[in-house]
């Protein structure tokens, strides 16, 4: 999903190089200044990489990224575990055209208002990053989900985490936790500090605690096998104490700004 370009203004050529152009050929070919500037996940590379990396041992031939914007981050993880055919959808008609310069086939397609256009059992691998909390109800995706990804494939899905450290911090001093959010007109009840960056709604309707998660995807037919914390970086964490106490907890999931869930569809 998409992000306020204003979000990402700060952004500078020396970021770039840092998140883009790291010694990784596959990220430096890959992730463009685009996918930085619409994707919370791009700036998490290194988190993203770990939370993939029980799957590089497993053959797959087909996935299928749910909201795949610019398509780097499909990209990206399609050519680090092999994976020959890497499809995508976005209901942004004008990301898809680069997506498909790297190799992304892409659909033009929301999710919201259709199911997946695709056969039972389809893919090994669906990945979908910051997308689900645009959505009112989780359940209709994730039973498309269930239904095209195959016995024994797999589901790699990002969000915000609802008892992160700071929205902890939030509630109990009274504040609207950032990525819930009650308005689409206004930022309603949030910290001063993001009205001071004068931040605007950008259509968070909710998210999830990694427990929550977990067994949602248990019910609709998904093991877990892992569930990683990630450090936000460029555009979310631009002060050093953030920084820190990010990095202090994302070893702990249930603490961490942002989590990925990675499950197997269980058999029947």
């Amino acid at each position: 999903m998409s992000f306020s370009r204003s979000s990402f203004d700060h952004l500078t050529d020396a970021t770039y190089q840092e998140h883009a152009l790291n010694p990784s050929s596959v990220t430096s070919s890959v992730i463009t200044r685009s996918d930085l500037q619409r994707s919370a996940t791009a700036h998490m590379l290194h988190d993203l990489n770990r939370a993939i990396e029980p799957l590089k041992p497993t053959s797959m031939e087909r996935m299928l990224d749910i909201g795949c914007g610019f398509g780097g981050l499909a990209a990206f993880v399609g050519r680090t575990l092999r994976i020959s055919e890497i499809h995508g959808i976005d209901k942004d008609a004008d990301v898809l055209g680069e997506a498909r310069q790297k190799s992304v086939r892409t659909h033009h397609l929301d999710v919201s208002k259709s199911g997946l256009p695709y056969p039972d059992g389809h893919f090994d691998l669906i990945i979908s990053f910051g997308m689900l909390d645009y959505l009112p109800c989780f359940d209709p995706l994730l039973q498309e989900i269930g239904r095209v990804t195959r016995t024994g494939g797999h589901v790699l899905i990002s969000l915000p985490n609802l008892a992160s450290w700071h929205n902890r911090i939030a509630i109990l001093l009274g504040y609207q936790p950032r990525d819930v959010e009650v308005s689409r007109e206004v930022l309603a009840g949030v910290h001063p500090w993001y009205k001071r960056r004068q931040e605007s709604p950008v259509g968070h309707i909710h998210t999830v605690t990694t427990s929550a998660f977990s067994e949602l995807m248990t019910h609709h037919g998904f093991e877990t096998l892992k569930i990683t914390g990630a450090v936000p970086q460029g555009m979310i964490a631009r002060y050093q104490m953030s920084e820190f106490i990010d990095k202090l907890f994302a070893s702990r999931p249930t603490l961490a700004r942002r989590f990925f869930y990675l499950g197997a569809k269980r058999s029947t």
